[in-house]
């Protein structure tokens, strides 16, 4: 029989040990078919975006010449590569099933996506709502058929693909391979943090306060790391992203965002400051309210070399 206190709380990692070079492969894989695959994929589907191919041809600007939905559609289309890379890459070049990608026990709970949704939307979106009725002077009502329908559909379709691929990439990829020789799960969500920061810089509301901007990104990317590490899953992370990227789309948008501010209530750009203060709030609220449910006989399943089902 082992011992309770020699047992070590298994890693958010793959079942069986990779070699490195399969990890590097794989994500050169990934990140070529995102901005190849992704860029081209664009390209096929331009004409349906209600741009003409002949702007291209002309030089002009592709992005400025679509509509709001069409930008949208353009911008989220790409991570259809991305998504797909990941998951070959995981299935094929590290020779793992896909099930462990979302979760070191191989299930996957939909509950707890839920919960990640629900959490995140009432600490993030409530204030925001609430600021809706309190200032109403500092958000601008923006409905209108023939722009915002298009707009909600195409980002109720595609964001949950964008959200999904990016926590399959940054907290399930990224965070098993370093979760192979790391098991402080502080570190783990700190580099987790800063590495979904940087791509994230590149959005156009970092010009203006970079560190401000840092920050925010790093915030959100420790707290999504946290939560999956704990729960050796991307459930609650999945749900959150996808809680927080549909309600800045489509309920309140921010002047000179990463996308059209076409939301059914727009107000001015994002200020970092304030933001982060709520954030700084807000991420130990959601470690804390996500907290999994003690696992069913965890000894006995840990001593059996099993992950316990957590939740």
């Amino acid at each position: 029989m082992v011992s309770p206190q020699r047992i070590k709380r298994p890693r958010f990692t793959t079942p069986q040990p990779v070699k490195g070079w399969r990890w590097i492969v794989g994500t050169i894989i990934i990140l070529l078919l995102w901005l190849v695959g992704g860029s081209l994929l664009g390209l096929i589907l331009l004409p349906y975006t209600g741009v003409s191919p002949s702007v291209l041809l002309d030089g002009g600007d592709i992005l400025s010449a679509m509509p709001a939905w069409g930008y949208l559609f353009f911008a989220l289309i790409t991570f259809v590569p991305f998504f797909v890379g990941t998951l070959v890459s995981y299935r094929w070049i590290l020779g793992i099933k896909l099930r462990f990608l979302f979760s070191s026990s191989g299930e996957f709970r939909w509950w707890r996506v839920g919960l990640g949704f629900w959490v995140w939307l009432i600490l993030v979106g409530g204030p925001v709502v609430v600021g809706i009725f309190t200032q109403p002077e500092a958000y601008r009502f923006n409905f209108s058929p023939e722009t915002t329908l298009p707009f909600l559909i195409i980002g109720v379709l595609l964001l949950p693909l964008q959200t999904t691929s990016e926590e399959l990439f940054f907290r399930g990829w990224v965070l098993q391979w370093l979760g192979g020789g790391i098991r402080s799960i502080w570190l783990l969500s700190l580099m987790s943090g800063v590495v979904f920061s940087l791509p994230h810089l590149l959005n156009p509301e970092a010009a203006g306060d970079i560190w401000g901007a840092f920050f925010g990104y790093f915030t959100v990317g420790f707290a999504l790391a946290w939560v999956s590490v704990r729960d050796r899953s991307l459930e609650v992370a999945i749900g959150a992203h996808m809680s927080n990227n549909l309600f800045a789309a489509l309920v309140v948008g921010y002047e000179g965002g990463a996308l059209p501010a076409e939301a059914l209530f727009v107000t001015q750009p994002i200020e970092w400051g304030s933001s982060n203060l709520l954030g700084a709030l807000v991420v130990p609220l959601f470690i804390f309210l996500t907290r999994p449910g003690r696992p069913k006989f965890p000894r006995q399943q840990e001593a059996q070399g099993e992950a316990p089902s957590v939740g």
